[in-house]
């Protein structure tokens, strides 16, 4: 693992606040884009020739008006989507000519002119405020995003219009995932709960916003903690991720709450939280941070082999590496293991805005918003040992091997990091389709009070 600061001013020295790799690999090179405060989008090739990493310059992208809060390439490659503080969606479209911008421009240097070019395809608009985060179908034809204005919104790219509008949340949506088997879209917000909707008829399907905490509760008390930060968190950003076979579902800003026996006092941590698919309803692990919070969660597209050495905490035939941002370090875990098999910290002067794995999974870059990006790449191999051919593997029900999380109704010691929660295995379309009528669950949600109205600081 090596890693790797380019000293080259990326947005003219101005916060990055996305960046993202292309999906399909191209010759020679990875193709990446980045959003910045100063409203432009760049897109640049990073190539790597043995240790050595060079970055070029490839086209800016000069629709916004506003800083870009996210950047997001396609499934497929074809498609660009950024979105800004105006709440304006962009979508681009590459343009398979490749040279020089040949448009006029008697103040441009050589240097500067665009080696690809990309067209703005459409413009979409349908939030009131600021957009913080998008995610693609597995199809790249749908698109949902998240924004300020409490909303989150299901596109349909091929006419430029919603499908959708999710207006559940009562804080600004930060965070937003599709899942890869196209059932499911998650979105986390500030007003601390993560909800899930099914996509074939954008229905909430589940919300979770509490757990009973760590520790022991007295007989007849019912205790319940909040998972999730509230909207004083200085972060604008509480980026989510599944999974590339769509098993897991990874969450940031996080928040763990445990009572010492002693004073009873409560002590809280910053986590980040994984749940499986069968099991929405509660995390099934959180991974801590310590007095670090996290605000973006990713995963490597590639699958790998087990390690012989260690029982796998996820029943799975191969492992997935994902990384999680906090405010100022980089945290390296696999779905075999429980706890981080990598630390990066003390790599930028102000907080982490984002991250995103190439291809191939070799190289991670992280963004910032003290203008610089970094990027950690790996060797071949390095990671583990590549299983079968990923492009052939199709996702199957995960059975969850061994369950010590505590039951409402139960009073248990548990450690440190929770193992898996046994969930019974029911047919995925029958519990999605079940989502349009209502249930006994979703009467017994919690109606969550509005957060403060307060304008959120100047990045």
């Amino acid at each position: 693992m090596k890693l790797v600061i380019p000293e080259i001013s990326w947005h003219n020295r101005d916060p990055v606040l996305s960046a993202h790799f292309q999906p399909v690999a191209e010759d020679g090179f990875y193709r990446l884009a980045t959003g910045g405060s100063d409203s432009h989008v760049f897109i640049w090739r990073i190539k790597i020739d043995g240790s050595n990493v060079t970055v070029e310059f490839a086209a800016d992208l000069t629709k916004h008006q506003k800083a870009v809060n996210t950047v997001r390439f396609s499934p497929n490659g074809q498609w660009l989507a950024t979105g800004d503080d105006e709440s304006v969606i962009v979508l681009w479209k590459f343009k398979l000519e490749n040279g020089p911008d040949q448009r006029p421009d008697l103040l441009e240097d050589d240097e500067s002119k665009n080696l690809e070019k990309w067209a703005c395809h459409s413009v979409l608009r349908g939030h009131l405020e600021d957009v913080y985060d998008l995610s693609w179908s597995p199809d790249s034809k749908k698109l949902i995003s998240g924004g300020v204005d409490n909303k989150a919104i299901i596109w349909d790219v091929d006419n430029g219009r919603y499908k959708a509008i999710l207006d559940d949340h009562k804080g600004f949506v930060q965070g937003v995932a599709w899942d890869p088997l196209n059932v499911y879209a998650a979105t986390l917000s500030s007003d601390r709960t993560l909800r899930v909707f099914t996509v074939k008829n954008c229905k909430l399907f589940n919300k979770c916003d509490k757990c009973v905490p760590l520790g022991k509760k007295r007989d007849g008390e019912e205790i319940k903690i909040r998972l999730f930060h509230d909207d004083t968190l200085k972060s604008f950003f509480r980026r989510i991720s599944f999974s590339p076979d769509g098993q897991i579902l990874v969450t940031s800003s996080g928040i763990m709450e445990t009572i010492d026996e002693e004073n009873k006092n409560k002590c809280t941590t910053n986590v980040s939280y994984v749940f499986a698919r069968k099991s929405f309803t509660k995390p099934v692990l959180y991974v801590p941070s310590l007095d670090q919070y996290s605000v973006a969660v990713q995963f490597s597209p590639i699958l790998y082999e087990l390690k012989e050495e260690t029982k796998s905490v996820f029943d799975l035939p191969y492992r997935m590496i994902y990384a999680i941002a906090t405010n100022t370090s980089i945290l390296l875990m696999d779905t075999q293991h429980a706890a981080p098999f990598a630390y990066i910290g003390d790599i930028h002067y102000t907080r982490l805005t984002d991250l995103s794995w190439s291809s191939d999974g070799q190289l991670l870059i992280v963004s910032s918003s003290d203008g610089f990006c970094s990027i950690i790449s790996f060797t071949k191999e390095e990671l583990g040992v590549i299983y079968k051919d990923n492009t052939q593997i199709k996702p199957e029900p995960m059975e969850i091997v061994e369950s010590i999380v505590q039951e409402d109704n139960e009073i248990k010691e548990l450690p440190v990091i929770i193992t898996p929660l046994q969930t019974e295995q029911k047919e995925e379309k029958q519990i999605a389709d079940r989502s349009e009528a209502p249930t006994k669950k979703r009467v017994q949600l919690v109606t969550l009070s509005s957060p403060k109205n307060n304008k959120y600081r100047n990045k």
